[in-house]
């Protein structure tokens, strides 16, 4: 378990100015992991920061801070997470997928196999 206020993750980040994200980075996949940056530059997280998924707001479990002196993103509960949740954020309100509801879904949409569940279940936070 995860308690309410704990500190997930720091990701450094590779910011991109202005130029080098509008003219390359916007046209390739970077442009759906993006962070908006200071003075209109775009920041990628590097580390376990890229592969948190996506909770509409006010469901996510997990919040972040930049800081954008240090070049990090900072990762941390918003509530007690028990052991096997999924870590999610909220990408904003222009996610560039369709959001399916657990009822469209069926029970066993979003559940890996159980290998994958073995494996990521080693994994010590």
């Amino acid at each position: 378990a995860i308690a309410k206020g704990t500190l997930i993750h720091i990701s450094p980040v590779l910011v991109f100015s202005q130029a080098e994200y509008s003219e390359h980075g916007r046209h390739t996949c970077l442009d759906h992991y993006t962070y908006c940056w200071r003075g209109g530059t775009f920041a990628l997280a590097l580390g376990l920061g890229s592969m948190f998924n996506h909770e509409p707001s006010g469901l996510e479990n997990v919040g972040f801070v930049r800081d954008m002196d240090q070049a990090l993103i900072k990762y941390i509960a918003l509530r007690d997470i028990a052991a096997g949740d999924e870590l999610c954020i909220c990408y904003g309100p222009n996610v560039w997928f369709d959001i399916v509801s657990d009822e469209v879904r069926g029970a066993d949409a979003g559940h890996s196999p159980p290998e994958a569940d073995d494996f990521l279940s080693s994994i010590q936070l």
